[in-house]
């Protein structure tokens, strides 16, 4: 029996040796890179990231992948290129600050077919290990299935953040959206339920509570938020937005402003002041210098000319003149006092609308989406990212991480090393999320896709990415804990002329 259990464990090693993929003996060169979805050929990756699994795009009924660093050698079999997490992680190690060579060989009628190699080049620069996100249908009126999730990119572990099925919201329904942190940490973050039950999550030192943001003095609850990363402040837009169908027009739905000012939120005083409200003026999506001592907003100046016609209404048609500036004001946090507009960045000058602007964390650059017009770029076909040189006032494209498709909700990660952002270059319908390597002269490398445990991922997920951001940490109060406050009784805050 002893003999019998001796011979059986080498037949199961032997079967397993022989069943081990290699590298074809001979084959005849394809004199072209490989077909690969994900289009992860010649990208800079992060040196923590989780294995970029992608399929072969080539017809044939024999696949293998060699990977190589560093003298450590990896081989794969099969259409679907999926290299196990540890091993993966082992071999980033390997090539870090150099680069992991990525051969594909195709057998077709017998013959192997071996294609020109591309690499994955290790960025020694690290990636913060958590980002967030919401998922929504694709949808434009409804939002029955909404959740906001967190990822540890390091893997491929996802959990909800919150989901609007926590709690019952029959009739009225309940979006959740405009999830944010202050300095990448969770225990200052924030999101707002709309609808049923609505008000603003604030989480403030760690404890949760939540804020109807609205008063008399303002348009509505606040929206687009931006922490301060120096202060206990928090600046909002406050929007009266609505949405309208083109027929004929590639972008199919312009999200446009009819009322917007920009407010900052004290969560210890229980306190808004407006810094922005021009009667003639659009303002909205502000963003918080390094500093924090500067905020910068998007402006367009917009007079209701047709009396005979409601604001809104001539707006509808007005669409394409709607441009967006950024500008500035600067910030005093001892006397809670702002500076005179300074304009920063004049769109309009030039034709063109500017968007959703972010600074980097070493507050040199600003990374800002540029379109035709509008300010929800997301659906905008020529919508693409730029950056902004603060010190010098030189900005340019990001060309190798744009696309002929929209590109926009934009963040830099901690270090200021990496990008996530969302686009519809797939199919034109769904926003996925990238990620692209910035160097320090502001210069993006290629796009690539965020990695899934598998490469059909993406040909069966319904839902659209959207509002992504980078995190050092994950969200450790629970959805549950989240739907208790949100089923409790809003803190209601007080309008000051100015605010510390």
């Amino acid at each position: 029996m002893a003999m019998k259990k001796i011979f059986g464990s080498i037949l199961v090693m032997a079967l397993m040796l022989s069943c081990a993929p290699s590298v074809p003996e001979n084959s005849v060169a394809a004199g072209r890179k490989p077909e690969i979805y994900p289009q992860y050929t010649d990208v800079t990756i992060p040196c923590n990231i989780a294995p970029l699994t992608f399929r072969i795009e080539e017809d044939g009924d024999g696949y293998v992948t060699r990977f190589a660093a560093g003298g450590k050698e990896l081989v794969v079999a099969g259409k679907e290129v999926a290299v196990p997490v540890e091993e993966w992680h082992a071999m980033l190690d390997v090539a870090n600050g150099d680069k992991i060579d990525v051969e594909l060989f195709v057998k077709s009628k017998e013959e192997w077919k071996r294609f020109e190699p591309f690499c994955f080049k290790v960025s020694p620069d690290s990636i913060d290990p958590y980002i967030s996100y919401r998922l929504i249908p694709p949808s434009y009126v409804a939002y029955e299935n909404l959740r906001i999730c967190q990822r540890n990119i390091s893997n491929y572990d996802e959990e909800v953040i919150y989901s609007n099925h926590l709690v019952p919201s029959e009739p009225h329904g309940q979006c959740i959206n405009c999830h944010a942190y202050k300095n990448y940490k969770t225990d200052n973050m924030q999101f707002h339920a709309r609808q049923h039950l609505g008000g603003t999550v604030f989480v403030h030192n760690g404890k949760a509570k939540k804020v109807d943001l609205k008063t008399d003095s303002t348009i509505s609850a606040g929206v687009y938020p931006s922490f301060n990363p120096k202060y206990d402040v928090v600046a909002y837009s406050v929007n009266s937005t609505g949405q309208v169908f083109h027929t004929k027009n590639p972008n199919k739905v312009e999200v446009q402003d009819k009322a917007s000012d920009v407010i900052v939120y004290n969560p210890v005083k229980e306190t808004v002041t407006h810094v922005a409200n021009g009667a003639d003026d659009l303002e909205v999506f502000p963003c918080w210098s390094a500093d924090g001592k500067v905020l910068y907003y998007c402006s367009a100046h917009m007079e209701h000319l047709d009396t005979t016609l409601k604001r809104e209404s001539e707006f509808v048609l007005r669409y394409k003149e709607i441009k967006y500036d950024i500008l500035s004001r600067s910030w005093d946090p001892e006397t809670g006092e702002f500076g005179a507009v300074d304009t920063v960045f004049a769109a309009s000058l030039l034709g063109m609308s500017a968007t959703f602007p972010r600074v980097s964390p070493c507050g040199r650059y600003m990374l800002f989406a540029l379109a035709e017009y509008g300010c929800f770029h997301i659906w905008h076909k020529d919508a693409d990212l730029y950056v902004l040189d603060l010190e010098t006032k030189d900005y340019w494209p990001l060309d190798k991480a744009n696309s002929p498709f929209p590109e926009s909700y934009h963040a830099w990660s901690s270090t200021g090393k990496w990008i996530l952002f969302a686009s519809r270059r797939d199919d034109t319908n769904y926003s996925r999320l990238y990620i692209a390597h910035m160097d320090d002269n502001g210069v993006a490398d290629k796009a690539f896709l965020l990695p899934q445990e598998s490469s059909e991922f993406y040909d069966f997920f319904d839902h659209s990415f959207n509002v992504p951001e980078f995190m050092i940490e994950p969200v450790r109060i629970t959805p549950y804990e989240f739907a208790e406050v949100i089923k409790g009784e809003p803190v209601n805050v007080e309008y000051k002329q100015n605010i510390k």
